[in-house]
């Protein structure tokens, strides 16, 4: 499961780049490493992301993002505090047709495909991941 984290509040010049990190990891681990170097696992707001990720993707492969849900099939990203997002980009989704669907089957977490698809997975799978460092400057 993710754990969310908050980040201090910045200003609407914040941006964010991504990092893909090609070692299997579980969801935890792969948490884990992103927040360790750089903010934590990526976040998609919008269209224009879901472009960036699917054209920086190398291969066809499925990693990581930040997007949990907890016990009440409520998606949320593990990235927690909202300053940090412009207005609808907390609830931005962009499920594969039929998604999610296996939410009483252990698939609590959220990857992206080569395609900018995402598809919910058990957390205890391996996948690549997708870090993001967040830029900006901090609002007193």
């Amino acid at each position: 499961m993710c754990v969310t984290a908050g980040l201090s509040a910045v200003s609407p010049q914040v941006h964010h780049q991504y990092h893909f990190v090609y070692d299997l990891r579980n969801m935890t681990e792969a948490q884990k490493y992103c927040r360790e170097r750089y903010t934590d696992l990526a976040t998609i707001g919008n269209m224009e992301e879901v472009k960036i990720l699917k054209d920086m993707a190398a291969t066809s492969q499925f990693f990581w993002i930040g997007l949990c849900d907890d016990d009440r099939k409520s998606w949320k990203w593990s990235l927690s505090d909202t300053s940090f997002y412009r207005y609808g980009e907390t609830e931005f989704r962009k499920w594969l047709p039929g998604q999610p669907v296996h939410y009483d089957h252990g698939q609590h977490c959220t990857g992206v495909d080569d395609g900018g698809l995402w598809n919910d997975h058990d957390c205890k799978a391996r996948f690549k991941s997708v870090c993001m460092d967040v830029r900006g400057k901090k609002i007193k």
